[in-house]
């Protein structure tokens, strides 16, 4: 028993002597010895200690030198941080306050702040290569031939169109039929969206301006102002593909005290035309044959309508008018249960509806081009069913001929009949159906604007747009007659003139081929390389931000 307790305490002994020698050795110091080892037999023990203490006094004596030759590095030291005092305060406290400004809110949006910083850094990035390019391809002789405004060797002065919504492809091919006609052009798009035309040889200056709300027309108006005072347009032809025409109309009367004539109608007439239900009372009055509706002035004339079968037994389409369908262009596929409707608006007498039948039938969609109020020029298009692709009809295809002709004399009946305060100039987008059982069309809809049929128009039709804005500086349309010689037209005559490009009836509209062209090939990659990829980003991070905030209100 006592040997056992000796054996423990000699153990007990030896882990003390362990841990103070290994203590000792890292802190360099002077081992002391202790005197709770004397008892210790061992003598490689007691005689470690010994030589870590000689070994460590030698390392003092070593730093004593030292020290003595730094003797003025504290006070050195001390100077240096008074010195230095202010300035590093002020620095966390400015570090300090851009992380509680800038780095804890930035990182909560995190995903579209860097993606919107990275596309200006890149945008930024390739600006200037691009003009480059622009430069040699403009400076190019292909280009100069597309763009020349001369006629028999006597050079005339260019005139300058402004153009909007500068991100769709028509106001691309409406800049380049311009530019090939001999003008040249300004074309102008809303801050945040994909300036496509900004990468064409054909338009010479781009501008970003705030999109127009009900709060800041007058923002927008001061904008244009400033545009046609700077660029002095003769012209200004709105798209209205990215806004709604009634700004543009609020626009032209301070436009045409600058001097620019604007392709647009008047408040009224915008009014009148963008708005379904006055534009399907206007139809009516003039006995012209109008689809099925109802106007809706609370949610419990819609309830009725699927109480009595109205809805269920074919498609229709909810259409939102008065300002708010003439601002917002709001438009809905209603259900043909009423368990299966999600409809999230007000339905009242200030903000009504209208139901509108979607007759069985083939739909079309036209861009027509009104001079004093007649049809100068029109393009229609039929809407495929499956693919919804617009295919073109045109009066010299046999299948189609019949198509085109019905259409053109409906707008001519069309605008006949309907009468405004004054003559009307402006490019008008009509949605028809022809209507399965009696083979009559049917007007579904309309809005003022350049539409997407607009591509198959070559510069001709610029050079009637023209015409009708008295804009002089353009070339005279030559066209080439049965016996093999050219002939001029006449504004009469031109304007009779088929604009049709290279499409057949049979083919959808191709926006690839409608967007490359060899002596401007920029837009085309800029489309297919920059604006759909941004777009399906812009999609998915859209999709990311409804599916949060579904399963957060779950």
């Amino acid at each position: 028993m006592a040997q056992d307790f000796q054996t423990k305490l000699d153990y007990a002994r030896q882990l003390r002597y362990a841990r103070s020698k290994f203590r000792r050795i890292n802190s360099l110091d002077l081992i002391p010895e202790d005197p709770s080892l004397e008892e210790c037999n061992d003598e490689d023990s007691i005689r470690t200690p010994t030589l870590l203490s000689r070994s460590n006094t030698g390392i003092q004596q070593n730093l004593i030198p030292q020290q003595k030759g730094h003797s003025s590095l504290p006070l050195r030291k001390r100077i240096t941080n008074i010195i230095w005092f202010w300035p590093n305060l002020l620095i966390n406290m400015v570090l300090l306050l851009l992380r509680y400004i800038l780095y804890i809110p930035l990182s909560i949006a995190a995903p579209s702040f860097w993606l919107s910083a990275l596309l200006w850094v890149f945008w930024k990035t390739i600006r200037v290569p691009v003009e480059c390019f622009k430069w040699i391809i403009h400076a190019s002789p292909a280009v100069s031939a597309q763009g020349q405004g001369s006629s028999n060797g006597i050079e005339a002065p260019k005139r300058t169109v402004l153009i909007s919504c500068g991100s769709t492809i028509q106001t691309l091919h409406l800049a380049r039929n311009f530019y090939s006609s001999g003008a040249r052009v300004v074309v102008f798009e809303f801050d945040g969206l994909f300036g496509l035309a900004r990468f064409s040889a054909a338009v010479d200056k781009f501008y970003a301006v705030p999109k127009p709300t009900p709060q800041n027309v007058d923002s927008y108006i001061s904008a244009l102002c400033h545009i046609v005072r700077k660029e002095k347009p003769s012209v200004y032809i709105p798209v209205c593909a990215t806004s709604p025409a009634y700004y543009d109309s609020v626009a032209k009367p301070h436009l045409e005290l600058l001097g620019c004539a604007t392709f647009i109608t008047g408040v009224q007439e915008t009014l009148i035309l963008d708005d379904c239900l006055q534009f399907y009372q206007r139809c009516a009055s003039q006995n012209i044959a109008v689809p099925p509706y109802v106007a809706l002035s609370s949610a419990h004339e819609l309830w009725e309508l699927y109480e009595e079968g109205f809805i269920s037994q074919f498609r229709n389409i909810l259409v939102a008018v008065g300002m708010q369908g003439v601002l917002e262009r709001f438009k809905y596929m209603l259900p043909r249960r009423m368990r299966d409707l999600r409809f999230s608006h007000e339905i009242n007498e200030r903000q009504q509806w209208l139901v509108v039948r979607d007759v069985p039938g083939d739909h079309y969609v036209t861009c027509t081009t009104i001079k004093s109020s007649q049809v100068a020029a029109n393009i229609s298009c039929r809407v495929d069913h499956e693919t919804k692709n617009l295919i073109p009809i045109t009066a010299s295809a046999t299948a189609t001929a019949m198509d085109a002709h019905l259409i053109d004399n409906w707008l001519k009946t069309f605008f006949a009949k309907v009468h405004f305060q004054r003559p009307i100039n402006c490019h008008i987008s009509f949605r028809l159906i022809k209507c399965q059982s009696t083979g009559q069309f049917l007007p579904l809809g309309i809005r003022l604007g350049v539409s997407l049929p607009y591509i198959c128009h070559n510069r001709s039709h610029a050079q009637i747009l023209c015409r009708t804005m008295k804009c002089v500086h353009m070339r005279p349309l030559s066209f080439v007659t049965s016996n093999g010689t050219s002939s001029h037209k006449d504004d009469d005559e031109a304007s009779a003139v088929s604009s049709l490009a290279y499409f057949s009836a049979t083919m959808a509209l191709d926006k690839r081929e409608a967007l490359f062209t060899y002596w401007d090939p920029l837009p085309y990659c800029a489309y297919y390389h920059f604006q759909l990829p941004l777009e399906s980003v812009k999609s998915f991070l859209q999709k990311r931000r409804k599916a949060s905030a579904k399963y957060h209100q779950h």
